[in-house]
């Protein structure tokens, strides 16, 4: 799978991942081939660019679940660009309610962890699948800290809102890598927030719980941004930590054209740090409401060998029963003496954020039903 930018597009490429127009519909299925009409149409979509087939490349896996989760980020993305026009232009939002619930409905009760997935972004897109993503995640975050509807329902809200002043960012600035950002540059962005939270509270009859909830988290955020560490201000609940901590996993691994995100391990490593001052037992929801270092998914080692996750550990996402390919072992990473050879560094992803599993993990659990020792034999 390579990454193709939307002016390299040549008819004939394969697709990796279908298309969706912003009622849902898909428009491209995998594995369908581009033609001259399809590479005009993600022109006139703004795309920047797709995942591409290599020629002898066999469709990679793809669930329902994926499948649903683009199609459904697709449609939303939309939708919020509507609201945040509608706002920008004096009206009232109509559809913020009903996006609200929407996210409320797929991500907010999920008795499973949900799958998350980052969407390529753009500098004109950014601003929406963030505030989207954020919104998902904050869902899903709250909805295992407590059983509140309505103050659930106000914590999305918030996140969706949240940064509607970024639109007002210059393309000067908002084209830039966040490593060439200037002083100044972070200055004007501060000020954009600033005056989209004004906005907000101008033109929008929303609820003085959205409002404050937006406010806190810029406030908290800015002095992170500051200092290194929130230090002075004291978030009211835990609704405004919610909204931080899925504020800062999707903006650490967000994937954006020209950049490389960082790691799902190192955001949550960052999120437990207790320099960080994240309320734990938020960022502990958060390990209870996404899938992050799921079972069957292939590792990196911190001695440099790989394996794969067998068991969860729900106490500590980064300590799970692993495989080592290197010796064929089971390894509790649980075990203190363990723990200090061999730790989880990084999980290996697909170009395309997805996770690589491996089959030897089905060949573990058969070997357990039949009353066989669990061991695989390594590839050479």
């Amino acid at each position: 799978m390579i990454f193709v930018p939307a002016e390299k597009l040549k008819k004939g490429m394969r697709l990796a991942k279908p298309i969706y127009n912003k009622q849902g519909v898909m428009l491209y299925e995998r594995n369908s081939k581009l033609t001259n009409q399809g590479i005009q149409s993600v022109q006139n979509f703004g795309l920047i660019g797709l995942y591409i087939l290599e020629p002898a490349e066999p469709l990679p896996p793809f669930t329902e679940a994926d499948r649903e989760f683009e199609r459904f980020q697709t449609m939303s993305v939309f939708t919020l660009q509507e609201i945040m026009q509608d706002i920008r232009d004096g009206h009232q939002p109509h559809k913020l309610e009903s996006l609200t619930m929407e996210v409320l409905r797929h991500f907010g009760n999920s008795v499973e962890k949900i799958g998350f997935t980052q969407n390529l972004r753009s500098p004109e897109d950014n601003v929406y699948k963030h505030s989207l993503n954020v919104a998902i995640l904050a869902a899903a975050i709250y909805g295992k800290l407590a059983h509140n509807p309505e103050r659930q329902r106000y914590v999305v809200m918030a996140a969706l809102l949240h940064d509607i002043g970024c639109l007002d960012i210059p393309d000067s600035i908002s084209h830039k890598k966040t490593k060439e950002l200037t002083d100044a540059d972070l200055e004007t962005i501060e000020r954009c927030k600033e005056e989209g939270y004004r906005l907000l509270r101008e033109n929008c009859d929303l609820d003085s719980e959205v409002m404050k909830n937006i406010s806190y988290m810029l406030k908290d955020l800015k002095e992170l941004r500051l200092n290194g560490a929130i230090q002075n201000i004291k978030a009211p609940d835990a609704q405004v930590e919610t909204l931080k901590v899925a504020y800062l996993f999707d903006t650490m691994t967000a994937m954006k054209y020209g950049e490389d995100p960082q790691s799902d391990v190192a955001a949550y490593k960052f999120l437990h740090h207790p320099r960080n001052r994240m309320n734990q037992q938020v960022v502990r929801a958060f390990t209870q409401a996404v899938r992050l270092v799921p079972v069957g998914c292939t590792v990196q080692f911190s001695n440099g060998t790989k394996g794969i996750v067998l068991t969860e550990n729900e106490g500590d996402i980064l300590r799970p029963f692993v495989l080592s390919f290197h010796d064929n072992r089971i390894y509790n990473l649980g075990d203190g003496k363990v723990f200090e050879k061999m730790q989880i560094k990084d999980l290996l992803k697909t170009m395309d954020n997805r996770y690589v599993m491996t089959d030897m993990y089905a060949e573990y659990l058969d070997a357990l039903r039949d009353g066989k020792e669990p061991t695989v034999q390594r590839k050479k």
